[in-house]
């Protein structure tokens, strides 16, 4: 709970009255750098799921702020703007997964308990930006919709209409797969790029919601396949930015972002929660240890005196700048372990003073 407490207090130095700031220098948010949608979504899927475990009024506070700036942002047409100037006078730049990620953060606020003037809006937007659903054609903002509509599912008035959306965005992606993979590249794309797990995850939540076989097949096949290919004697080394793992290739080492990292290990607790192999919470714990020292670097990314996350490893070492993405991956991370661990009725324990192993008890 302490290591909540110092994050959520991060989060509101790095917020004023519109949003999330995007970047930061060193820990000073950069405010010439403006807002982005993508970070005030996964901020409001953070403090969402906060409240149900914690039920904080801090949490509120923030998600007014948080759903506001997706209101402020959102389209006549479903989408939503990503990118919002300091000074409020420029709104710009779409793209599907930005679509995706304000879908899931609306999703998780209706999920969650916090009061009902909030969650209504939430539906609100939510509801009129399912009609932009047929456009997509992004692998990870299809992955990032799947993910929202298995928020939105349990509680959708149509369950029969989310889960024809979940099989035809599912379908989608598999279409990729059989398109692409073969016996030695089990992949959706002819290279490895951002937020790689999200594409495993979301087949994982895509059979959970529509029982196919095939999609659960592609689901353990491609997320085995990535897991082969960033972990290595039991280190996590995620796919780096600087030119990707383009297939027939080497995958780039550097730069190692959070985001990948704590894709991975929620991920992972999703693949373990629907087969119920341990293998993966094993894999949860070795993502969840890059983010505390157990690296290809052997330097810490997240700061628990601070409660702070860097902005990753490069070829030199700790990139030192503490983004707004950095810290909330991070915190879905940390987030997930606990909400998994409430599903199953035990604890999930992740050390951070000291790296301990994964216990269930």
């Amino acid at each position: 709970m302490m290591s909540f407490q110092l994050m959520l207090k991060n989060l509101r130095e790095s917020t004023d009255d519109v949003g999330l700031f995007q970047h930061s220098k060193y820990s000073v948010p950069d405010r010439r750098l403006g807002y982005s949608t993508d970070d005030n979504a996964r901020a409001l899927i953070v403090v969402a799921k906060h409240y149900d475990l914690y039920g904080l009024d801090s949490s509120i506070r923030l998600a007014k702020i948080y759903l506001s700036f997706l209101h402020y942002m959102h389209r006549k047409d479903g989408l939503f703007y990503n990118k919002l100037s300091y000074d409020r006078s420029r709104k710009w730049d779409l793209s599907e997964d930005t679509y995706g990620r304000s879908l899931w953060g609306c999703a998780a606020l209706y999920a969650s308990h916090i009061p009902d003037d909030l969650r209504l809006l939430a539906k609100e937007l939510l509801d009129n930006s399912l009609k932009a659903i047929k456009k997509l054609n992004a692998p990870r903002g299809i992955a990032f919709t799947i993910l929202a509509l298995h928020e939105y599912y349990p509680i959708a008035d149509n369950k029969e209409a989310i889960s024809n959306f979940v099989e035809k965005l599912a379908q989608k992606i598999a279409d990729l797969y059989e398109r692409v993979s073969d016996d030695s590249w089990k992949w959706f794309e002819n290279s490895m790029t951002y937020e790689n797990a999200r594409l495993p995850q979301a087949m994982f939540l895509a059979y959970d919601i529509t029982g196919r076989e095939k999609f659960l097949d592609i689901a353990i096949d491609s997320f085995d396949f990535l897991c082969k290919s960033t972990v290595t004697n039991g280190i996590f080394w995620p796919i780096g930015n600087r030119g990707w793992y383009v297939r027939g290739g080497s995958k780039a080492l550097y730069d190692q972002q959070p985001v990948e990292a704590g894709g991975m290990v929620e991920a992972a607790l999703d693949a373990f929660k629907i087969t119920d192999e341990r293998k993966y919470l094993e894999i949860a714990r070795i993502a969840m240890r890059w983010f505390l020292g157990k690296n290809s670097a052997g330097l810490k990314i997240y700061d628990e005196k601070t409660g702070r996350c860097y902005d990753g490893i490069t070829p030199c070492g700790l990139n030192l700048n503490q983004g707004a993405e950095s810290m909330l991956s991070y915190m879905l991370a940390k987030l997930k372990i606990e909400e998994t661990g409430a599903y199953f009725g035990y604890r999930l324990l992740i050390g951070t003073s000291e790296i301990k192993k994964l216990h269930v008890y």
